[in-house]
């Protein structure tokens, strides 16, 4: 079941575009990252799918209906970013007792579960919990309340390594006992890669790739090697990535290597290595600056 479909969807702050023609289709029961640079549109995107923002021009559907102001999709999303926020006169039983209202699928004893493991005091107010504890509880509500459609917008913010590696942990487990659509933004695609199915990534506005995981980690490969064997066998090729390193280079391509490639790369000892998923990212939207930076020379 399809999800969510986009086509040309277009919002525009000004001469801004954040989003720009972006056509997708997002399928049921899924974890997807967004992934993209600051400034790519991924709050923007994710937000208009919550039903949010409203499209400047485009047409996007969540169940096959427009999601802004639609009381029907939004009582199955659930949006969590940073920037949630409670009544400050609210305890944290009080929001939980919200979860119950707002979501079909509310699981208070699991929400409960997660409170205790993270020693989270259900009495403590809201707004006394330090940042980290905000957004320890703010996840906390995301997987509890099991909605069809579960976005997290950067969830990991100012959470140290352990609690994230905890996170991941739990929302895999999550998922596989409740599937549901999860789409994530992170610019630890690293750390969660694990975790996806599927990637889109995006930069200033436009899709640039939605593929299955495994195409990201198989797109491209680092060669390391003589310039003067290395260089030519590159020239035609789509260069990803270029680090000069005196008579030598590495360069990173894309894997579309045959036989014949592989025995030149043998037969000239030029070194060949997998290019991660997040360096194919980072490549991807590089706008052309495939050499780095090199202003000191």
């Amino acid at each position: 079941m399809t999800v969510i479909t986009s086509h040309n969807l277009t919002k525009q702050y000004g001469d801004k575009k954040a989003l720009d023609q972006l056509t997708l289709t997002i399928n049921e029961n899924k974890i997807i990252g967004i992934i993209g640079r600051n400034g790519a549109g991924k709050t923007t995107l994710l937000k208009t799918c919550a039903g949010y923002i409203k499209p400047t021009s485009g047409e996007l559907h969540v169940w096959g209906q427009q999601p802004f102001d639609n009381l029907q999709v939004l009582s199955n999303v659930i949006f969590i970013d940073e920037e949630v926020t409670y009544d400050e006169t609210l305890k944290l039983k009080d929001i939980l007792a919200l979860g119950k209202i707002y979501y079909a699928r509310w699981d208070e004893a699991f929400a409960k579960k997660l409170l205790h493991y993270f020693d989270l005091n259900v009495k403590q107010k809201y707004d006394k919990l330090s940042r980290g504890m905000k957004t320890q509880f703010n996840i906390i509500m995301g997987l509890s309340s099991r909605s069809p459609l579960t976005i997290f917008d950067e969830p990991t913010l100012g959470l140290d390594a352990a609690f994230r590696k905890e996170f991941y942990h739990i929302l895999l487990n999550d998922y596989m006992k409740h599937p549901r659509t999860m789409m994530i933004s992170s610019h630890m695609l690293h750390e969660m890669e694990n975790l996806l199915e599927e990637i889109v990534l995006i930069h200033d506005g436009k899709l640039v790739m939605h593929d299955p995981i495994d195409v990201f980690q198989n797109y491209g490969v680092m060669l390391n090697g003589k310039n003067d064997q290395l260089l030519p066998f590159v020239e035609n090729r789509q260069v990803l990535h270029q680090q000069p390193l005196g008579l030598s280079s590495i360069v990173g391509i894309k894997n579309d290597l045959t036989e014949e490639d592989l025995h030149y790369l043998n037969e000239h000892h030029i070194d060949i290595s997998p290019m991660h998923s997040e360096d194919v990212c980072v490549y991807l939207t590089a706008n052309g600056k495939v050499g780095g930076f090199d202003g000191y020379q």
